[in-house]
């Protein structure tokens, strides 16, 4: 069995990256897929693990996006977005939206609500979004959502992700 690791952080850079990621990487998360669309119609997706509520009055909701996301600058001028979290059987569409390249919405039949934004299908629940806030912390950017309108169904299990793998819960009935 092996040692719980203390590391002192330092200011700056002057820390061991690799395991504050492994430190943080002990936190159980859920999988969303953060969609939008872009003044040109086109629709941009991506996995992220990095939402939470903020507020039930007013309703607010935030993800966390790399700054260095190509999905970033899309964010940034739809002034819009929508959180799917995914069940425990949409783990091969978590993968789809991480894809590095070709259509990540290939084979998805999406549907739109007030927004416009792709709204997937089938998912525990949907959030749809107006921007309230957006601000960048240290190498992401935060943005905060007004929750316009949401659809939720409780009756999957969620997918969530621990210590860089997806994994299932098991909840006693």
């Amino acid at each position: 069995m092996s040692q719980p690791v203390t590391i002192e952080l330092g200011e700056g850079g002057a820390h061991d990256a690799r395991a504050l990621r492994h430190a943080f990487g002990c936190f159980t998360t859920g999988v969303t897929v953060i969609t939008t669309v872009g003044e040109d119609g086109r629709r941009v997706g991506l996995t992220a693990n990095s939402f939470t509520s903020v507020s039930l009055d007013p309703p607010l909701a935030l993800v966390c996006v790399d700054l260095n996301s190509r999905s970033l600058p899309t964010l940034d001028a739809a002034g819009r977005f929508t959180v799917n979290v995914l069940h425990a059987d949409q783990q091969l569409m978590a993968r789809q939206f991480v894809q590095k390249d070709g259509d990540r919405f290939a084979g998805i039949e999406t549907e739109t609500w007030g927004t416009g934004v792709p709204i997937l299908p089938d998912c525990m629940a949907n959030f749809e979004c107006v921007t309230h806030q957006v601000f960048d912390a240290g190498d992401h950017r935060v943005y905060v959502g007004r929750v316009v309108k949401l659809r939720y169904d409780p009756d999957h299990e969620p997918l969530v992700y621990l210590q860089g793998r997806f994994r299932k819960v098991h909840v006693e009935e």
